[in-house]
């Protein structure tokens, strides 16, 4: 298939939201598949080969950030520090600024390299929601179209609430017209998709998200690790962001300290290793006394540099919020290909169950005494890794098998309709 992938997030850009569509891309070409990348070019574009099949569009970002005298948009993981704060203009547009100042870019160019190829299916990946503008323009030109939910809409949804019913009743309706009229709709976890039956009457394909057999291996990632983690302790590592998304570690800061007051033997050969930005407060947080534990703060590594701390570590550990149960990030496939233990603080959620399913430990990530328990059993030694065999089925290639399945069904779907309009 000629396939038009249309995804905000890409290299360079080093946001998680990019590590799918690169590796949806990358294993769909050695499907033997074509695949054209529309993205922007806020980020800046790639080296050499990296750039091969990406088309970049014009963005109204970039104007801002020269402004500030810069020439592209930094990700939020080129920096130690986050403010955690939306920007002022996703409470006033809808579905999100994007749509203004990237979108009509990106309409735009598909449609001429549609006329000039014509393209077998289009697949669109959100976040941002806008990225659908594009797939609806080209379906009403007949392109199959395959909607690619990385997070969900409305449903639990991760952008700032609109503060006017007007608003709320248009995103509403925009998310049931955008996604009633594509060929297929695809969501990354199970909850997503129970709320498209229920609520918009959809029957949405599962793809997750998954880990690429390409990571960088042990001795390819750098000595990044080296001077971080202590020999003798048992380190418990959480890489990238962390009380993003109504994550809070405070339940975490508090275990670490009711364990060093009831055992502090225990607690003497643990260490919590956090290597990311981190907003004001949550830094603060990370400065608590848990002694004899302690909690190492190293700041933003590279991806190669967090890649090798996980590798290194005793354990890694995944937060998610009781109350966002759909998420399914990144994180935790990027864990799976180290084939490290999992402590998953996100019992409850779609990730904790992933974790369960591979024989990992899920407990509620708001349960103090339950973490203290956990920190016992990591300290002991008790994790066990993730079972090699279900892992499987989370690795890319069957991600991108997966995708691939879905969009020939598009297209045979697409072949049926009397008409290219919805």
């Amino acid at each position: 298939m000629n396939l038009l992938l249309v995804a905000y997030f890409y290299p360079p850009c080093r946001d998680t939201g990019a590590h799918r569509p690169t590796a949806m891309a990358k294993w769909l070409r050695r499907l033997g598949h074509r695949v054209t990348v529309l993205t922007t070019s806020a980020y800046g574009a790639g080296d050499g080969a990296a750039e091969e099949g990406v088309v970049r569009t014009p963005d109204l970002q970039r104007l801002r950030t020269r402004l500030h005298g810069h020439d592209r948009v930094d990700a939020l993981f080129d920096s130690d520090t986050s403010s955690g704060r939306p920007h002022i203009l996703s409470r006033v547009i809808v579905p999100e600024p994007l749509v203004a100042a990237w979108a009509p870019f990106a309409r735009s160019r598909a449609l001429r390299l549609n006329r000039r190829e014509r393209f077998d299916c289009v697949i669109t990946s959100s976040p941002p929601e806008s990225v659908h503008a594009v797939g609806r323009a080209l379906r009403h030109r007949g392109v199959p179209w395959v909607v690619d939910l990385r997070d969900a809409w409305t449903f639990e949804s991760l952008r700032p609430p609109f503060p006017s019913a007007l608003q709320r009743r248009l995103d509403e309706r925009l998310e049931r017209r955008w996604l009633r009229s594509a060929d297929a709709v695809v969501c990354v976890s199970g909850p997503v998709a129970h709320d498209l039956r229920q609520r918009l009457g959809i029957e949405p394909q599962l793809v997750p998200n998954g880990w690429d057999p390409d990571l960088i291996e042990p001795d390819e990632a750098g000595g990044d690790a080296a001077g971080i983690l202590d020999p003798d302790r048992v380190s418990l590592v959480y890489t990238g962001r962390f009380g993003s998304y109504g994550r809070d570690p405070a339940p975490l800061v508090r275990a670490l300290g009711e364990l060093g007051r009831t055992d502090g033997e225990t607690a003497s050969h643990l260490e919590l290793v956090v290597a990311g930005p981190l907003t004001a407060a949550e830094a603060e947080l990370m400065r608590t006394d848990v002694s004899p534990a302690r909690i190492v703060v190293p700041g933003s590594l590279t991806r190669e540099g967090a890649i090798a701390l996980q590798r290194a570590a005793d354990a890694l550990l995944l937060l998610a919020s009781p109350r966002r149960t759909q998420l399914l990030n990144f994180k935790l496939f990027e864990y799976l290909a180290t084939g490290r233990p999992i402590l998953a603080l996100a019992a409850g959620t779609e990730a904790g169950r992933v974790v369960q399913e591979m024989g990992g430990d899920a407990v509620p990530a708001d349960d103090v005494a339950a973490i203290v328990e956990a920190l016992h059993r990591v300290v002991a030694g008790e994790l066990r890794p993730p079972n090699a065999t279900a892992r499987e089925a989370y690795s890319y290639p069957a991600v991108a098998e997966r995708m691939a399945e879905v969009a020939e069904g598009a297209v045979a779907s697409a072949r049926t309709r009397r008409s290219p309009y919805p």
